[in-house]
């Protein structure tokens, strides 16, 4: 009897915090407030080649924007993002990077290939109208970015950007208990490789950091394969990853953003044929700049 007491008493306790954590969340910017972002990216290719040989290209861009907060009301809030300063490092037996946008200009042939793919983005700024609950409204870029053509020797381009603003987290309505889970779909074109990816997300309550409420989120994530590029055959094995959300619930703002990402690729190029095993990390922070 006494084990049957306990049980339904850390049955009582467990429903009572579930309903203690429950919380809404919102994003709560304000006009005249500016964010720093800082988004790092640490990222290793394996590369089995044609003749068998395996190469490996370990990557780390880092780049720091600002968020300035140009309008707001009850429903959303617009935001003029610009990037500051790219930095990309990267080392192999064929290819070495060492880029940094405040350094000038880039000596080296690869590092200089960089520069000229960033120009266009720095100090651009771009016009983001983001929804309470994270929802992408709108998305107008300046013409230094409009301009900008797809091909494999320029990356960064308006179609690719658009992929990488839509994946802001969007909340589900009303409030969320620990354990709530919903899905958020992202559909991405780069260079015409065009994939779908499932975010399964689980709000995972409230926990207290320097005095602050931060909401914890976890979320694991499926990529397919839609559409390889143009005159590429593609198969993706493998595309999972898995991350972490920390949302300053007072604030309404994100203040710490990570995402771990695995894929497995079978490429055939000209008759060629080799596999890409990438793995990454992608850790952005948040820090109100006023």
């Amino acid at each position: 009897m006494k084990s049957i007491a306990m049980f339904i008493l850390a049955l009582f306790i467990s429903i009572l915090s579930g309903v203690a954590q429950a919380q809404s969340i919102e994003w709560k910017l304000k006009k005249g407030q500016a964010i720093s972002v800082e988004t790092i990216n640490e990222m290793v290719t394996n590369m089995t080649l044609p003749d068998g040989s395996n190469q490996e290209l370990p990557m780390k861009q880092q780049m720091d924007s600002e968020w300035k907060i140009k309008d707001s009301d009850e429903k959303s809030f617009s935001v003029d993002q610009t990037v500051k300063r790219v930095r990309v490092t990267m080392k192999s037996p064929f290819m070495n990077v060492d880029f940094d946008s405040d350094k000038g200009d880039a000596k080296d042939p690869f590092s200089k290939q960089f520069e000229v793919s960033m120009k266009p983005l720095l100090g651009a700024p771009v016009l983001l109208k983001l929804g309470r609950r994270g929802d992408l409204m709108d998305m107008q870029f300046p013409d230094s970015i409009k301009e900008l053509s797809a091909s494999p020797t320029n990356p960064i381009n308006a179609e690719s950007l658009k992929t990488t603003y839509q994946q802001v987290v969007v909340f589900p309505e009303g409030d969320l208990t620990v354990g709530k889970t919903w899905e958020h779909k992202i559909k991405a074109n780069n260079n015409g490789m065009q994939t779908e990816s499932v975010l399964k997300l689980r709000f995972s309550g409230i926990m207290e950091e320097q005095g602050r409420k931060i909401a914890r989120i976890y979320n694991d994530t499926v990529t397919e394969l839609v559409q390889a590029p143009p005159g590429i055959e593609m198969t993706i094995e493998d595309a999972t990853g898995d991350g972490e959300i920390l949302f300053d619930v007072e604030l309404g703002c994100i203040t710490k953003a990570i995402q771990r990402q695995k894929m497995k690729m079978i490429i055939s190029v000209g008759g060629q044929k080799f596999s890409q095993d990438i793995e990454g990390t992608t850790t952005t922070i948040f820090r109100l700049a006023n």
